[in-house]
């Protein structure tokens, strides 16, 4: 089986966890097909140089596309590569494309991703299958685009490597609270009601804690001016973007997990599942993807999306609680990423893969 993924996100040394999930996709496939080949692109904040890097990317897709044959074709983010992959498709009907959905291909958040809405509808059209990373997403999609049922599969982004994301022992100071934020900062990630429902939390417990914040964005610098604002200087711990095995330290100092998302588009929220897979309860915006694997008072609380002192609420209850409660939420969070487990996921993708090619 011979197989091209194409994708504009990817991972680089200086950004590495920018697409990780892309190249974690990449290392399945690699394990169910006789050959992976790839197109992708690479982080690139110059304009001039992303403009020109997507003028190579769109001819290599074409030509790739119409002179070189595959088992299957399959796509990471329909939006930004749907113009040459139908061009391709005019030329040859028999491409065996495979579209995998994300967040920002079904809900834009930018004027330009709106307008790039008709092209993604045209190539789940051409598509032979969808692949969509949760339940919630499927049907989302389903509707939207009015595909068929059957031909709309789900994968979770590649799983976890629970070998990595795992309980580790730590010399973290167990007097102080360690909350933890880890996501892009950007809008309606809700980087903003994390810092918020914090500042909240230590005003009403008076209690020693701490806030570990993991990811970078259009909005830093509003995130800096937000901590200085909220006089929480000493208090919160800042990190750029990271590769996944120094990401893994910094869960386990956690003892509970925020994931304050606003956006519908949140199609999975994989960095929930990874929290949990190191034993670490999660505190989330009851919305979109999250509610596949958050179970309210199980391994983790929901809180009311858009709102600090809904998580300020849960910080103060999970806080409350007693060691032996707070270890029962730790061992349900845990068990809670199994069906994650990137080796089910990989076993899953062989055999989609295998019925995809016949």
């Amino acid at each position: 089986m011979k197989i091209l993924v194409i994708a504009n996100m990817f991972p680089s040394k200086e950004y590495p966890s920018y697409g990780v999930f892309v190249k974690n996709h990449v290392r399945l496939m690699e394990e169910a097909a006789d050959k992976v080949e790839t197109i992708t692109m690479k982080k690139e904040l110059n304009k001039i140089k992303k403009l020109w890097l997507y003028i190579q990317f769109y001819c290599q897709i074409f030509f790739t596309l119409l002179f070189k044959k595959y088992d299957i074709v399959y796509l990471h983010y329909a939006s930004h590569s749907a113009f040459p992959i139908l061009c391709a498709k005019f030329f040859n009907r028999k491409i065996n494309l495979v579209v995998n959905l994300h967040g920002s291909d079904v809900f834009p958040e930018t004027a330009f991703q709106e307008r790039l809405q008709k092209w993604v509808a045209r190539l789940l059209k051409q598509a032979n299958h969808v692949v969509v990373p949760s339940d919630y997403f499927k049907q989302v999609v389903v509707e939207r685009y009015q595909l068929a049922q059957e031909y709309v599969w789900i994968s979770p982004s590649g799983g976890v490597n629970r070998e990595l994301f795992a309980p580790q022992e730590t010399t973290t100071d167990t007097a102080t609270f360690q909350v933890g934020y880890i996501g892009r900062i950007d809008v309606d990630k809700g980087w903003d009601d994390a810092l918020r429902g914090f500042s909240e939390f230590k005003h009403q417990s008076n209690q020693p804690a701490k806030l570990i914040m993991v990811g970078s964005g259009k909005e830093n610098a509003q995130k800096e001016a937000l901590i200085q604002e909220l006089e929480l200087q000493e208090d919160v711990r800042c990190y750029d973007l990271l590769p996944q095995e120094e990401l893994v330290a910094l869960y386990n100092e956690m003892d509970v997990f925020v994931f304050p998302s606003r956006r519908k588009g949140e199609s999975l929220g994989l960095v929930g599942i990874e929290a949990m897979a190191c034993g670490v309860p999660v505190i989330g915006s009851q919305i979109a993807g999250i509610q596949g694997y958050l179970i309210d008072g199980e391994n983790g609380y929901f809180t009311e999306t858009g709102n600090p002192y809904s998580i300020a609420e849960k910080l103060l209850a999970f806080h409350a609680h007693s060691e032996e409660k707070k270890q029962t939420l730790r061992s349900n969070a845990f068990h809670s990423a199994i069906p994650y487990d990137q080796l089910q996921v990989q076993r899953d993708m062989v055999n989609m893969l295998d019925i995809l090619v016949k």
